[in-house]
């Protein structure tokens, strides 16, 4: 058996993880492990847009689509998030449905984030 190495994602294009002692994704093996996804938009349709859209740029950089994610964690600090955010999920997510846990929260790291989105995905699973 070989051992699978770890390797660190941090494109550019998002928050410069490694500063603040995180990386956006690991990869190891053919699973990408992404950390929580937010955004600073207005309202909690547009934070859950923009962080699905930073979910699926951050796959596509660790070579994974959306379709490969197999587990998805949103935690929010909205109850009626689930009603809320259906039809945007639909958008980025298509049959066979990942598992998911919605949690509602008292708060994130700041309080002006609404939702926050974590996945794992397998390279592959999708196809």
């Amino acid at each position: 058996m070989s051992e699978a190495r770890k390797v660190a994602i941090n494109p550019s294009f998002l928050m410069n993880a490694p500063a603040q002692g995180f990386s956006q994704a690991i990869r190891t093996g053919d699973t990408v492990y992404c950390s929580g996804q937010v955004s600073r938009a207005e309202g909690l349709e547009a934070q859950a847009r923009e962080a699905f859209t930073n979910v699926r740029s951050l796959l596509a950089y660790a070579g994974a689509t959306m379709a490969d994610i197999v587990k998805i964690t949103i935690y929010t600090t909205d109850p009626d998030c689930w009603s809320k955010t259906a039809a945007l999920r639909n958008e980025y997510l298509k049959p066979p449905f990942p598992a998911i846990t919605m949690v509602v929260v008292k708060g994130l790291a700041l309080a002006e984030f609404l939702i926050e989105i974590d996945v794992t995905a397998v390279i592959g699973a999708g196809s």
